[in-house]
């Protein structure tokens, strides 16, 4: 029995090492990863994070674009999410607001503010880019995705409620958007 105590000890810390590993680039078993890219942490002074990533292209310029945009494009999508559960929160269950899953480039760029706060690129050469939003930017961001799922959901809201619970749904909150950030 006691033979068999070093063996456990070796198997054991076999198995439990890549668990306790550094984390590594998803497209290569080489270099080590930033903690964002690894889900680890969280981005100082930034919320709604997302990470967009392109393979190898022609152009390192427009690797960076796409990778950039991807990452925009899940930014506001995680808006979007956050407006409406809000919104759903504030609504009785029997209604239920219909919210596009689909976020194209023109919906991104009504959000001004969302930037790039980090790239990596693998041993791979695949880029990796870091979204997100600067905390005093966020709650003009959930203000206007809320607006806009408010509009895309009036008449079903005014049909269920009445448009009195409408237009104090559609209320600006503490801290709408500036001129500045539309």
């Amino acid at each position: 029995m006691r033979a068999l105590l070093p063996l456990c000890l070796v198997v054991c810390f076999i198995v439990s090492a890549p668990a306790h590993a550094e984390c590594g680039y998803p497209d290569s078993d080489r270099g080590q990863a930033p903690d964002w890219l690894c889900g680890k942490g969280d981005f100082e002074g930034a919320g709604f994070l997302a990470v967009g990533d392109k393979s190898r292209m022609p152009s390192i310029s427009l690797q960076n674009r796409l990778a950039g945009k991807t990452a925009m494009t899940a930014v506001v999508s995680k808006i979007y999410a956050h407006a409406a559960a809000e919104l759903q929160a504030e609504l009785p269950e029997s209604l239920q607001l219909s919210v596009t899953n689909r976020v194209d480039w023109a919906q991104v760029a009504r959000f001004k503010g969302i930037s790039v706060l980090e790239k990596a690129v693998s041993p791979q050469r695949h880029l990796y880019v870091l979204a997100g939003v600067e905390a005093e930017l966020q709650a003009g961001m959930v203000y206007t995705a809320r607006r806009e799922i408010l509009a895309s959901n009036k008449a079903q809201i005014i049909a269920s409620l009445g448009k009195d619970v409408w237009r104090k749904l559609n209320m600006p909150m503490d801290k709408p958007m500036t001129d500045a950030q539309h």
